[in-house]
């Protein structure tokens, strides 16, 4: 019999020349691609691809990215790096709690015993508790004048109305004294006269 030159297929390693395969192998007399490379780089701030004829790239992108500041908002990425956005606003709004931010946590609002107001006007030395402003005792609305009727309004505080009660100007020598804006006015004069002609009749005003 003849013989000569014999090509046998085999399964050996090769190169099929497109540099996104991997583990290229001989299959029935060519070379076959294998698997895809792992082009995935862990960076967020770059957008994995493959070029056949140079392979893995990884080009920056400004994608919206997480710096692990959770004291930071709006990150981004620059030049296929994270950087950080603004501080975050932990401004709870409440007078009774101070607000600061924890790298790891975020924000943090913690209560404090700080003075405030509550909004009453019937209070005074309000103090926060529990994250509360609470009231403290009422104000003293006594203005030490008989002719006022004392009282307070939650919104405008003391109040002190005129009224017209009986009262005592001072002088023993008036009656039926009344008040009248807010001061007591003397009545009429006390008719001292004792109907006896052997008296000298008059008034003193204290007595």
């Amino acid at each position: 019999t003849e013989s000569g030159c014999i090509n046998a297929p085999n399964t050996d390693g090769c190169n099929d020349g497109d540099a996104c395969t991997t583990a290229d192998s001989c299959i029935a007399a060519e070379c076959v691609g294998g698997m895809a490379p792992n082009c995935d780089d862990g960076n967020v701030c770059t957008d994995d691809s493959c070029d056949a004829d140079l392979g893995c790239l990884n080009a920056a992108n400004d994608a919206v990215c997480d710096d692990n500041d959770a004291c930071t908002v709006g990150d981004l990425c620059v030049a296929a790096n994270c950087v950080s956005g603004d501080n975050a606003f932990c401004d709870d709004g409440n007078v009774c709690t101070d607000d600061s931010c924890d790298a790891a946590t975020g924000c943090v609002n913690t209560p404090n015993t700080a003075a405030c107001d509550d909004g009453n006007a019937c209070t005074t030395a309000d103090l926060c508790a529990a994250t509360v402003c609470v009231g403290g005792a009422a104000p003293n609305c006594d203005d030490g004048n008989g002719c006022t009727d004392d009282s307070c309004d939650v919104d405008v505080g003391c109040l002190n109305a005129a009224n017209s009660d009986a009262c005592d100007d001072g002088n023993a020598c008036t009656v039926g004294d009344v008040c009248a804006a807010s001061a007591c006015t003397s009545g009429a004069v006390a008719n001292c006269d004792d109907e006896n002609a052997c008296t000298a009749d008059n008034c003193d005003a204290a007595t």
